[in-house]
């Protein structure tokens, strides 16, 4: 079959993988009083800074996006394809001002309509970052992501007209406040909301996000309809290269050869996630909630696949149904442009898979279409789902 052509697909698309870059009082516009020095800005050696708490935010090197990188500007790198050794700084090339639709909302509705996309996910970049350096003081983090998710559906909307879709960022630390932040999302037409793939990290330790104190919460997002998207964050991880002797944190751009032949930072968490959701029966006990894995590519899924064949064939009393099949009914993938579409479509089936471009970051695809170039051989079928249909259905937009 032939490859689809961007010039001609006539189905508008759907992107399951879209960010904007947050205003500088993304997090402070709303934010409670009382906790003014949870998030603030700082004037360091001359630059701009966040502080979360008291530790500095280093995520991201400019959390005031101006000036930024071009969309796709690092794509063969992460495709393995920088042969020549040179560092993130130097692919990316000289840096631009900000664009006027990575931060309005009418200005990027124009610019889905010139990528004819339909419906796209709307994921932010910088909170991304933010629980891993308040997740030890409860309050202050919940009362961030409530002044953060008031700002998102300020800006932007929960789900305004169908065409841009902005999930809440929630955490689970305190359940009782979780399910108060979900309740009011939930209020406010939230059609998805978004977490780190990470274990629920608090003072008094950690636990999984499918324990038991949690299924109140999940029983409200099942009922509400609500999409889980876990997108690449800050997980925390950064403990196991410390491990092995290694100082490091989360940039998103590897340094460290450890930690990317780990991928401490994308596989290793989501593995880790989805294989805790699965084991620990969080669909068995909430059996229509939906989780959709996007920015984590798909590169973990097959091996995820084997361990829990395995593990159910050894012990098929520890679960109340087969596990690889609890995973293909309950998770959708977004996989990365590098990976292997065929096979991941062998693995869950097409109805399963969503196309994400990243747009604009310069990891992610720079034209969202292109995408298309990628699915050769597929059956139009195909194509149609994992390009349009599937997320539409998961965000139940006609």
């Amino acid at each position: 079959m032939a490859t689809p052509d961007p010039d001609t697909f006539s189905t508008e698309i759907s992107d399951a993988d879209q960010h904007y870059y947050e205003s500088v009082d993304a997090f402070t516009r709303h934010l409670d009083p009382a906790y003014r020095r949870t998030i603030r800005w700082a004037d360091v050696d001359g630059r701009k800074k966040l502080l979360i708490g008291d530790r500095l935010f280093k995520m991201i090197p400019n959390p005031t996006f101006d000036p930024i990188a071009r969309p796709g500007t690092l794509a063969e790198y992460f495709q393995g394809k920088n042969h020549a050794g040179a560092d993130a700084a130097t692919l990316i090339g000289e840096l631009e001002p900000i664009r006027p639709e990575y931060q309005n909302r009418d200005r990027r509705v124009a610019t889905l309509d010139e990528q004819g996309i339909s419906t796209v996910l709307l994921l932010p970049t910088l909170a991304l970052g933010v629980e891993e350096l308040l997740h030890d003081d409860p309050p202050a983090l919940h009362a961030a992501f409530r002044a953060f998710n008031s700002w998102v559906d300020e800006d932007w909307g929960f789900n305004r007209d169908g065409r841009i879709v902005a999930p809440a960022v929630m955490t689970l630390v305190d359940p009782v406040e979780a399910e108060k932040d979900l309740a009011w999302v939930i209020e406010h037409g939230a059609r998805a909301i978004a977490f780190r793939p990470a274990p629920v990290v608090g003072p008094s330790g950690s636990r999984s996000p499918a324990d038991a104190a949690h299924d109140r919460f999940w029983a409200m997002a099942a009922e509400a309809g609500l999409l889980v998207a876990y997108h690449a964050a800050d997980s925390g991880y950064a403990y196991q290269a410390a491990n092995w002797g290694e100082r490091t944190h989360f940039t998103g751009y590897k340094e460290s050869p450890f930690t990317e032949i780990l991928s401490l930072n994308i596989e290793r968490p989501v593995f880790d996630t989805m294989a805790a959701l699965v084991a620990h029966g969080l669909f068995d006990r909430h059996p229509t909630l939906r989780v959709a894995t996007v920015e984590l590519g798909s590169g973990w899924v097959r091996e995820l696949l084997r361990r829990m064949a395995i593990s159910y064939g050894k012990s098929p009393q520890a679960f109340q149904r087969d596990p690889v099949e609890a995973f293909r009914e309950h998770v959708w993938v977004a996989p990365f442009q590098e990976d292997h579409l065929d096979e991941l479509v062998g693995l869950i089936g097409a109805d399963h898979v969503l196309f994400g471009s990243d747009w604009p970051h310069p990891e992610g695809v720079a034209e969202p279409r292109s995408f298309l170039s990628l699915l050769d051989g597929m059956a139009p079928d195909t194509v149609r789902r994992i390009m349009s249909d599937n997320l539409k259905g998961l965000l139940s937009v006609a």
